[in-house]
């Protein structure tokens, strides 16, 4: 079971008649509201945790003790962050998980000794482009135009060999079909770490370690996964062979969305595989840093379910692209530029 530190409940007196209101309720109804402030990085967009989201009253204890508000847009990026609670959890290969690796294991308790502000969702095109003015993806309405076209043109292909015309093949296909032509809120893909780096210096945020990551994926479960795939996450199973756009897949029990699915996500952890074997059995808020391969984290949409865990870690792999079709290079790639097709990323303040 995940540990959380205890917390004594707070509860929030309903007026009914005027004969239902205790003492309690008038006393504290004569109290001065708090005025909700905003910190200087970002605007408030809610101040206390939604019990509709964030289910447990034990996590909405933790956050409002932190006297840190809940929900805030990020002002130079437009990136919503939710507070993530400081706590205890149990880090690695979940207890039964036949999918999970060597280097998922030992599992060990981490404590994550401060509360940390983490993307409600992946960094979206739209939020890339407003920093580094550019954008990298794969998955933009000029790749859905064309991969329309082409199975369009295959169709009529096939039909024509029967000996129709083409104008007899177009007829029986039917209207074209509507491509996606809107990805301003589909994640970003195919951002080398370098450039996910310079984003984050320039927006004056952080990519998250593997512990703050897994502990936020998590949000006190104790299961590979925090609900059924085909409602949390856009994998192989559902997905289509894309992405899709965040937050059209179920939350977390923390608010955040598509942490499992739709993109792998970068980490500022060097990827080791032995390296819980390296720990003590409790850590506190651990790192790993140095040069080389970063762990990515989440699994992506074509990831079978067995990747599509929290606790599943793997190292980014490079895949440069010696020659560049031209709706890539529309899209911003260029020649031998490495490639990471599979990833993005969701950032992390810390207050």
């Amino acid at each position: 079971m995940a540990l959380r530190s205890p917390i004594n409940v707070l509860k929030t007196p309903v007026a009914g008649g005027a004969c239902a209101v205790s003492l309690t309720a008038l006393l504290a109804l004569a109290q001065p509201q708090q005025m909700v402030v905003n910190p200087s990085w970002g605007l408030v967009i809610e101040a206390a945790p939604d019990a509709a989201v964030v289910t447990e009253a034990s996590v909405r204890e933790s956050i409002s003790k932190s006297g840190l508000p809940w929900k805030v847009r990020h002002l130079s990026t437009g990136i919503e962050l939710v507070l993530v609670p400081a706590g205890r959890f149990r880090m690695g290969a979940s207890s039964g998980d036949q999918d999970a690796s060597k280097a998922e294991s030992p599992a060990h308790e981490v404590v994550i000794s401060k509360p940390f502000y983490i993307g409600r969702t992946e960094v979206t095109q739209r939020q890339w482009q407003s920093v580094m003015g550019s954008n990298p993806s794969r998955f933009q309405a000029a790749y859905f135009r064309e991969e329309a076209e082409q199975q369009r043109s295959a169709a009529v292909g096939r039909i024509t060999e029967s000996g129709v015309t083409k104008q007899e093949a177009e007829a029986k296909l039917g209207p074209r079909p509507i491509w996606v032509d809107d990805t301003n809120d589909f994640p970003l893909d195919s951002a080398p770490f370098a450039e996910v780096e310079a984003f984050c210096t320039k927006a004056g945020l952080k990519l998250p370690t593997e512990a703050q990551w897994e502990y936020a994926c998590r949000a006190g479960s104790t299961a590979p996964t925090f609900g059924p795939l085909e409602s949390v996450a856009w994998c192989g199973e559902n997905s289509g062979d894309r992405t899709h756009a965040v937050a059209t897949a179920a939350p977390n029990a923390f608010g955040l969305h598509d942490t499992l699915g739709n993109v792998w996500e970068w980490t500022a952890d060097l990827y080791i595989p032995n390296a819980y074997v390296q720990r003590s059995a409790s850590s506190a808020d651990p790192a790993v840093t140095g040069a080389g391969p970063r762990a990515v984290r989440g699994g992506n949409w074509l990831s079978l379910p067995k990747t599509c865990r929290a606790s599943c870690r793997i190292p980014a792999a490079e895949v440069r692209t010696p020659r560049i079709a031209s709706e890539d290079r529309m899209m911003g790639a260029t020649e031998g530029r490495p490639q990471y097709p599979a990833y993005g990323f969701r950032v992390v303040l810390e207050p």
